[in-house]
């Protein structure tokens, strides 16, 4: 009698085992949570590649990440099933997040800018660009930071595009900005391609370059961190374009239901949120909205 109860206790904790193991593979937020299709992501946690230095949008600071682009991914992710603790968080500059997402680093990348000519009706198109994207969820317009003057004689000869010609002008290296900007100035301006927007922003503040070409989301949190003053964005909206979510080429079923997440945020009021905290908080409000044109 005690070898059958003993026997009968091994087959429950089994059993038991067996099912942990089975709602571990998809997730750790629960067996009945809509867990992911095993051919999109697997695992008791998901990864996202996000910028670590871009204010009030990407931000590491300590071992907290903040920013709007951060909050849309913890928003898609929750919906997807994972709990904020599992999210493990890899940086991912502009010039290694294709490589990042083919290689399996890397689940999704949130914050992949886009132009908005391939952008059509919130799809993309994986194949022109190697990899699916889902959004946009944030629209935006390509500007240009300079230094801004303490006295009256405020420093003009930058007032357009044509000016930049040139001028040493910072981009972030392997961004649609330096691709925008080789486009309209025909290669008649002098690009320093930086890893990074803080090394921009340095390079300009050092006197190292006259300009700062970015999204103008971008721009406006590095103008904020350095309180406000000491640049200022000139406003040129030289090209429109919307940020994303990206994902491995392939990932139909997850690109799917992170387009929903994406729909649901703005339904429930958690895109309004998330903007007021981030961007709103610091004045830019010429992303607010979706609609890429």
């Amino acid at each position: 009698m005690a070898y059958v109860m003993a026997n009968a206790r091994c087959t429950v904790r089994r059993a038991a085992a067996a099912l942990l193991a089975s709602c571990m593979t998809l997730t750790l937020a629960g067996c009945g949570q809509n867990p992911l299709a095993v051919s999109d992501v697997i695992g008791p946690r998901i990864v996202i590649g996000v910028t670590f230095d871009q204010p009030a949008m990407g931000l590491r600071k300590g071992s907290g990440y903040h920013g709007f682009n951060v909050a849309v991914a913890e928003y898609v992710a929750e919906k997807l099933g994972y709990a904020s603790w599992q999210i493990v968080w890899e940086q991912a500059p502009e010039d290694e997040r294709r490589s990042m997402l083919d290689d399996g680093d890397v689940d999704m990348i949130t914050g992949m800018y886009e132009d908005a000519a391939d952008i059509t009706a919130g799809e993309k198109d994986s194949a022109t660009l190697g990899y699916d994207f889902a959004g946009p969820y944030l629209a935006d317009r390509q500007d240009v930071m300079v230094l801004s003057r303490s006295d009256d004689s405020s420093d003009t000869s930058i007032v357009s595009l044509a000016d930049l010609a040139g001028h040493k002008v910072c981009v972030i290296e392997g961004s649609e900005t330096d691709a925008d900007l080789q486009r309209r100035l025909d290669g008649g301006i002098r690009l320093v391609r930086q890893p990074g927007a803080t090394q921009c922003a340095t390079a300009l503040l050092t006197g190292m370059v006259d300009a700062v070409a970015a999204p103008g989301s971008v721009l406006a949190g590095l103008a904020d961190a350095e309180g406000g003053d000491r640049m200022r964005l000139l406003g040129l909206d030289f090209a429109e374009g919307g940020y994303g979510i990206g994902l491995r080429k392939g990932s139909d079923q997850l690109t799917a239901r992170i387009r929903e997440a994406i729909e649901q945020m703005h339904a429930d009021g958690s895109w309004d949120r998330a903007y007021d905290e981030t961007l709103g908080a610091i004045g830019y409000d010429d992303g607010r909205g979706t609609d890429v044109h």
